[in-house]
């Protein structure tokens, strides 16, 4: 079987042509290219040796692989194409199903994962009703289209073997899919579809499947006077069947959601929301997890009042510098998520406000996270999918931010106690708070008030009164302003404060001290 790599990348070009696996698969390279455009003049001109299988990155200078293959499908209608994509692409990768492309592999990608599914189009499995499959992908994103009517979505099913059943939706989702995307852990969508077929053989009910984002859709129809609870029952064993078949044979896991019975394919929006939100309740239950409409409602229902995350608490913990009270922290805020049932929002929402928390703190030890470094966290928070990997990866973070503040604590007390002795000698005559040299700092208020009682053993207004009383005896030593006017002079703002101050600090009045 002749394989044609195209890829703008050099080193990713060069390892695809050399991979040993394909001599054994009995492939071999019979062309290499750098762009959309080279590579399609390259295949134009390969008389005698077609590639039957065209590898290629989807984005690329000149041509990218939407239109590369748009072109050589045109060419040679036979030839099967597997798309490399980069993470967020799927969108752009999605313009290629009416095309009929074989899979979407996420770059960086493992060996076994591209040569799995090359392995596969040698032995034919995706030639099995090729034009189905494709027409199943357009029945179910045309549906899914909100802009759509009923009366066009009644006019599409009546072309269909499905326009009198009724249906289940279900979301076969990869676990923490995002993850798994970054960290370039090999999964293919298509493989776990052909797993999904091959489970389907096995069952008497039509069905339409579609690759989804995270997953694959399946859409499962039974005649309406099929009893509800039957359907749900079938439902539910096709789904077990599924999970089992996939933790047996792939090397990531999947969670699968279902909705409640749909009187027709026309309700597939409805399908795909009441899918999606079962599958939140992931977060709580974990990888290989199966939720279903009615139960996830029943959930709802029995879940207790939220609280809310206690900032102060953390905040403390992390202004402590101690990274062994972080995971005590989490463990109860875990315990909490799992007694209360709430929402995957809501668990996302709570862990946001971790991080904001963390970053205010490391603001205040004037420690400043990049941009970058601050988006990549809260992108990380919003890609779990299971609770527990999110606890984890909250511990690491909160125990790194835990580390800098110790370190900060340990060379910045000397740092602030000076910055407040500066902020006295050039702005005691005017009217100058704590709080505004915090946030001249940016350190937290009462952190910044024990610093100074701590380091200098009286509070921030006791050190003001003494230096502005110490300016005072020197106007009334060396100026001729009355003492009232050395009390405004110096920053007070009630001469009889300044005068009942000065004799409570000196012995004397500031008139007996200027005489």
């Amino acid at each position: 079987m002749n394989l044609f790599i195209v890829d703008d990348e050099k080193a990713v070009r060069d390892y695809i042509v050399s991979l040993p696996a394909w001599k054994t698969l009995g492939c071999k390279v019979v062309g290499y290219a750098a762009d959309g455009w080279e590579a399609y003049e390259a295949i134009s001109g390969l008389k005698e040796a077609t590639p039957d299988v065209l590898i290629s990155d989807i984005r690329m200078p000149f041509m990218d692989g939407i239109e590369l293959t748009r072109r050589v499908l045109g060419d040679f209608p036979e030839m099967k194409v597997i798309f490399l994509t980069a993470h967020g692409e799927f969108e752009y990768a999605k313009q290629a199903v009416k095309l009929g492309v074989a899979d979407f592999i996420t770059k960086p990608f493992h060996e076994n994962e591209l040569v799995d599914s090359v392995k596969w189009i040698r032995d034919h499995r995706l030639d099995r009703q090729k034009g189905e499959r494709i027409q199943q992908e357009e029945w179910i994103q045309t549906l899914l289209n909100p802009r759509m009517s009923d009366e066009e979505k009644m006019s599409l099913l009546s072309q269909s073997h499905a326009s009198n059943k009724s249906a289940v939706f279900l979301s076969v989702e990869i676990d923490n899919v995002d993850i798994l995307d970054e960290t370039g852990k090999p999964f293919s969508k298509l493989s776990l579809r052909e797993k999904i077929v091959d489970v389907m053989a096995l069952y008497p009910h039509p069905y339409w499947s579609a690759l989804s984002q995270s997953g694959v859709y399946l859409v499962l129809f039974l005649s309406p006077d099929v009893p509800k609870d039957h359907m749900a029952h079938e439902a539910m064993e096709v789904a077990r069947h599924i999970l089992e078949t996939i933790k047996s044979s792939l090397g990531f896991s999947v969670s699968i959601g279902i909705s409640d019975r749909l009187s027709s394919a026309a309700d597939l929006r409805r399908g795909l929301e009441e899918a999606k939100s079962c599958l939140d309740y992931r977060m709580l239950i974990g990888r290989n997890s199966i939720v279903a409409y009615p139960a996830m409602l029943s959930m709802r229902e029995q879940k207790r009042e939220r609280s809310e995350l206690k900032r102060s608490e953390l905040s403390d913990l992390l202004r402590r510098g101690d990274e062994t009270l972080i995971s005590e922290f989490l463990r109860d805020m875990n315990k909490t998520f799992m007694m209360e049932g709430i929402s995957k929002k809501r668990i996302q929402e709570a862990c946001m406000e971790m991080v904001e928390t963390a970053g205010k703190t490391l603001l205040s030890f004037g420690i400043q996270p990049s941009p970058e470094e601050t988006i990549a966290v809260r992108k990380s928070v919003l890609s779990f999918t299971i609770l527990s990997d999110l606890m984890v990866y909250m511990e690491q973070f909160l125990e790194k931010v835990a580390k800098l503040v110790g370190s900060a604590r340990q060379r910045t007390s000397a740092h602030f106690i000076d910055a407040a002795t500066k902020f006295i000698e050039t702005r005691y005559m005017e009217e100058i708070t704590l709080q505004m040299l915090a946030d001249q700092l940016f350190v937290n208020y009462s952190y910044l008030s024990r610093l100074i009682k701590k380091e200098k053993g009286r509070n921030f207004r006791d050190l003001l009164w003494d230096y502005r009383i110490e300016m005072a005896k020197i106007m009334l030593s060396t100026t001729n302003l009355k003492h009232y006017e050395v009390a405004y002079a110096v920053g007070f703002k009630d001469a009889a404060h300044f005068s009942q101050l000065f004799k409570k600090m000196t012995g004397k009045t500031p008139g007996d001290y200027k005489a």
